[in-house]
């Protein structure tokens, strides 16, 4: 009786086969085997003529895991004339890696290029690689690139520890131009890196929402690459500057209606949406609803606004939510299925009953198997997994198990009975889209930056008090930090100050604290000039000079509602920081905790919890040094940036907690909607 001899053997043996053969054939060219190299920190910047776009620019995850023989594919958006040729990486945190390769190849299935790992790559922390991809095939401005580990040493390993490495430092290197916009459907390409909207100095409500809806919809358009949003003031009438490549200019004035591309074709090309009252914020409804591509022309006109019919039913199936999921899991294994809490429909969600379905292999008497769910760090739902090969499980997500994400975290495991051997296979495990979410509405407006987007969900009140010349701008940076985070529309509505703060809608208000304290609005922190209060439970009052500037978000019980303020006791100036600081957030407005961002004369920003304990979750943040509780004197110090003030220590000294943020969220892929692939 001859020997059997199973596939995985077969498929080792021709993989060191074809390594032997590539390390033999190779002349050096990229195109051969390119070895993983130590990281020197010293990598060569890509030529002149060509574009390098990183991993997050093109709307992918900082990391990719891999175990040996699994694959994971990416489609990679690849912007209009230009070519990709290279990519570049490093290779980070191999776990029992021995000798192998990493072979990358496109769509098709076609073998690009491999990149050697010697029998030591577990020794070596972080390795580069430098490898010639321009055979990938681009389709539709766009290309699919797959990651395999291949390694030759693995005879065992189903019954080894855990095998797996990281990539991490992605790039593409581009060469060629991108042509200069010739129709709207290309202004608005795959891949853009800043969008500059210009607005006149004297802009009327109609031009400061139709700026805000852009901004809106835009960011949820790009929301997986980090698209620059900036606005700026433009005399009427002018043309703003020349862009460069992946680059564009929206100018938003009175005049005749319709989105018209000036200098189609030619250096100098930008977009121009006009009209007058209701007719120009009609004309971002284009964009809103992502109708863009279709205009092949360069110009348009919206004669009426649409919209898409947004979730009414307080029953949604994970299908009608694009909540999918299946993994394969040999020992453990995870799987994640979430929805964004703005996508359930008009109504604020106090908690969420789950009915889960889900199909997976049966276990058998002789092997055992667990699924565990957790929520927002919280654990909902645990099970012993049994030759059924059915879960139907009902169970309740209360407030603590709610974030402005709904993730639902499946933590399986799966030991065979069995002895470890070649034919041993994993377990499937696979959600049913007919799972469904129920919504129990209703509950308190929620407090801190942690409220938001859903609080903005489907429409909120922006009201500027006029009293700084780049107020808009301001209001445009908030609310498209605040779209990227959804992808259910949230529409801006512009009013006067004196509305939004009595109404019931959530609002978004930029205006001096004076104003403010005409108004019956109680942020944590007001005041006037160098007189400063901090609404604790017993308040504190101080005098700083220069005065504060701050981005509040508080829940405004009094009108059922949460409120976004950017407001300042002194200069307008001191809100820029503010900015800067989130801007620098790799989790953007995510990042926040707390419900104060302030900072004083000496440009600091510092992010606090004044009224702390009403939120029932809160943003993770990951500190770059182990987190302290600080007094109110030393938190006051750092806004004061000065040490002008000496505040006498008082009730509520604990109450304030502060952090430093450099949160690292993990960003998506925009071919799955997925976070950070894992094997």
């Amino acid at each position: 009786m001859g020997a059997v001899v199973s596939r995985g053997v077969i498929t080792r043996w021709l993989a060191a086969a074809l390594l032997s053969l590539l390390m033999i054939t190779s002349t050096g060219s990229v195109a051969g085997l390119a070895h993983a190299q130590p990281d020197r920190g010293d990598a060569d910047p890509p030529d002149a003529g060509t574009v390098a776009l990183t991993w997050p620019a093109l709307g992918l995850g900082e990391k990719v895991y891999l175990g040996p023989d699994s694959t994971n594919t990416f489609t990679v958006r690849v912007p209009a004339g230009m070519t990709p040729v290279r990519l570049l990486g490093s290779i980070r945190e191999p776990i029992n890696i021995g000798a192998g390769f990493l072979e990358i190849g496109d769509g098709d299935g076609n073998f690009l290029a491999p990149v050697g790992l010697g029998p030591d790559a577990s020794a070596q922390p972080v390795t580069t690689f430098d490898v010639d991809i321009s055979a990938a095939r681009v389709r539709a401005r766009s290309m699919d690139l797959s990651f395999t580990l291949r390694q030759l040493d693995d005879f065992d390993a189903v019954c080894e520890p855990l095998r797996q490495l990281v990539l991490q430092d992605m790039a593409v290197v581009l060469t060629g131009a991108e042509p200069v916009p010739s129709t709207i459907a290309n202004f608005f390409a795959p891949v853009l890196q800043r969008l500059t909207i210009y607005a006149p100095p004297d802009a009327d409500s109609a031009e400061q929402q139709t700026v805000l809806t852009l901004a809106s919809a835009l960011a949820r358009l790009y929301r997986l690459q980090p698209l620059a949003i900036t606005v700026l003031t433009l005399p009427r009438g002018a043309a703003p500057p020349p862009t460069s490549q992946l680059t564009r200019s929206i100018v938003v004035d009175n005049g005749p209606v319709g989105l018209s591309l000036e200098n189609p074709g030619q250096p100098g090309a930008y977009l121009r949406v006009s009209g007058r009252g209701d007719a120009l914020t009609t004309q971002a409804s284009l964009l809103v609803n992502q109708l863009q591509s279709l205009v092949q022309v360069p110009r348009a006109r919206v004669e009426q606004p649409g919209s898409d019919a947004a979730p009414t039913a307080d029953e949604l199936t994970f299908g009608r939510l694009d909540m999918s999921g299946r993994t394969e899991v040999l020992r453990t294994g995870s799987l994640t299925v979430s929805v964004d809490r703005a996508a359930l429909g008009p109504g604020r969600v106090d908690s969420v009953q789950v009915h889960l379905l889900a199909d997976y292999t049966p276990v058998a008497d002789y092997d055992a198997a667990t699924v565990q769910i957790l929520s927002n760090e919280t654990v909902v739902y645990g099970q012993l997994l049994n030759s059924s090969g059915k879960l139907d499980a009902t169970f309740d997500l209360d407030a603590r198990a709610l974030g402005q994400s709904i993730d639902l975290n499946f933590a399986l495991t799966y030991t065979p009975g069995n002895l470890c051997g070649p034919l041993m296979a994993p377990m499937a495990f696979q959600v049913d889209p007919r799972s469904t979410l129920t919504m129990r509405r209703g509950g308190a407006p929620i407090n801190g930056f942690a409220a938001f987007p859903s609080e903005f969900s489907p429409s909120f009140l922006v009201a500027l008090d006029g009293s700084g010349p780049n107020q808009l701008s301001y209001a445009a940076r908030v609310v498209s930090a605040i779209a990227r985070l959804t992808d259910a529309p949230l529409t801006p509505q512009v009013v006067d100050l004196s509305e939004a703060a009595d109404a019931t809608t959530g609002a978004l208000i930029v205006a001096k604290s004076g104003a403010i304290a005409q108004t019956s609005l109680n942020p944590p922190v007001r005041g006037d000039n160098a007189e400063i209060a901090f609404t604790l439970p017993t308040e504190l009052t101080a005098n700083i000079d220069e005065g504060l500037g701050s981005i509040q978000a508080f829940a405004d019980s009094a009108r059922n509602r949460s409120v976004i303020l950017v407001t300042t006791t002194g200069s307008w100036p001191l809100v820029g920081p503010l900015f800067d600081y989130i801007d620098e957030l790799d989790g953007d407005w995510s990042a926040l905790f707390g419900d104060v961002l302030a900072a004083g004369a000496g440009g600091t920003a510092v992010n606090l919890a004044i009224r702390g304990g009403d939120n029932p979750f809160e943003a993770p943040v990951h500190l770059p040094q182990p987190e302290s509780l600080v007094s109110k004197s030393l938190a006051l110090g750092v806004i004061a940036a000065a040490g002008v003030i000496a505040v006498t220590l008082g009730a509520g000294i604990l109450w304030i907690r502060r952090r430093r943020a450099s949160s690292a969220s993990p960003a998506v892929d925009p071919a799955t909607d997925e976070q950070e692939h894992s094997v």
